[in-house]
């Protein structure tokens, strides 16, 4: 029978030697074709590198928004420094730094420049800083005005920041940090929600709280939770206490949040950075710290007000700010009033808290109900 490649007329010492050279063929092609791809494709990306790159971007866009993340946060990460612009597409970052000694601008840029020669400084001119577009008055608290490329920005990305309270100290890494600030770690979902309306009535839209929620496990918000709890008995109804106490307690009301003309939502990470949030930010802080211990709750939108409700269980009701969902008993538990006791406190107006519109939950991503007629809403 033929072989398909020799015919049988071929001698066997004949068949060895065109295998030889046939063998030796492969392996020196072989062997340039690997070397030839070895050389010109391009090197395997390195994932700390990545993993990096995408911590240090997202720091710089947080340190960008002082008012989600606050004074402490930019402190810890860059000093006296303070990232007043980021322009991400061109992936410029812009710095100012108060008055100081030549000796301690050099030291930040020692720490957080890679590249002293890639820095770009502002034209000082009549009490001014003139950098691209922006203009900058010369101040105390702002000497130096100048930009780099993110790419020349250095910061340690293994550290971990620590916001201490009364009780407990908050402590995040900033790989945590960024996987809550990129949401990969809430329930998420479409902002904006829709109110049922008649033909003749204006639309009505609300933002989705439930899309701020952290998910369980989530690492930080797990640590604190089990350090809150650290010191209290195993009854459900005294560990959801302990964590409405530091909410209501250790985090400040915002007014100026409350009275703003748009909605700010922010992560639980953001107000305990920031250390204060209005309704729908303490809101968001308890329902991810009961995710943590996995306890049942429910968000409930009332007229111009948001807040938290758990089931009854074991709690008395003497104050009767209570509500009725899916034939289970809720109370409520309300985080603006600063030594708020479930079932206890008792407050003026309670009609602003059980007159309740909406109902949400909010691991039922997109899903909120209207507590009346039962309806689902939609969203934009």
């Amino acid at each position: 029978m033929s072989s398909g490649l020799f015919d049988e007329n071929v001698s066997k010492k004949g068949n060895y030697t065109i295998v030889i050279v046939a063998i030796a063929a492969f392996i020196i092609l072989g062997g340039t074709g690997y070397g030839l791809y070895r050389y010109s494709a391009p090197p395997p990306k390195d994932v700390s590198k990545i993993a990096e790159q995408e911590i240090r971007e997202s720091m710089i866009f947080m340190l960008a928004q002082p008012s989600f993340t606050g004074q402490e946060f930019r402190e810890q990460l860059l000093g006296k420094a303070t990232i007043s612009k980021y322009a991400w597409r061109d992936k410029q970052v812009y710095f100012t730094f108060p008055e100081s000694s030549e000796e301690e601008f050099g030291e930040f840029v020692k720490e957080y420049i890679i590249d002293e020669s890639k820095i770009d400084f502002g034209k000082t001119e009549a009490g001014r800083i003139k950098l691209d577009s922006y203009t900058l008055r010369i101040s105390p608290y702002a000497a130096k005005f100048f930009k780099t490329n993110t790419n020349n920005f250095k910061l340690n990305t293994d550290q971990s920041l620590t916001f201490p309270y009364a009780t407990v100290s908050y402590t995040a890494s900033l790989n945590e940090l960024k996987n809550l600030a990129n949401s990969s770690q809430l329930y998420g979902g479409q902002l904006i929600t829709r109110a049922p309306s008649r033909r003749d009535e204006p639309q009505y839209v609300f933002a989705n709280h439930g899309i701020m929620v952290a998910k369980p496990e989530e690492p930080s918000l797990k640590r604190l939770a089990e350090t809150l709890l650290s010191e209290v008995g195993a009854g459900r109804e005294e560990r959801i206490q302990r964590l409405v106490d530091f909410v209501s307690n250790e985090i400040e009301y915002s007014y100026t949040e409350a009275v703003a003309p748009s909605e700010k939502l922010k992560r639980a990470s953001e107000t305990l950075m920031t250390r204060n949030g209005d309704c729908s930010n303490k809101t968001i802080l308890l329902a991810s710290l009961l995710e943590q211990i996995g306890e049942e709750y429910l968000l409930l939108y009332s007229p111009r007000h948001i807040t938290v409700a758990v089931p009854q269980g074991n709690y008395v009701n003497d104050n009767g700010l209570d509500f009725t969902w899916e034939n289970k008993q809720w109370l409520i538990a309300e985080t603006t009033l600063a030594g708020f006791q479930i079932g206890f406190t008792q407050v003026k107006e309670a009609r602003l808290l059980t007159k309740v519109n909406y109902v949400q939950t909010p691991r039922l991503t997109d899903l909120i109900f209207d507590a009346n007629s039962f309806e689902t809403l939609k969203f934009f």
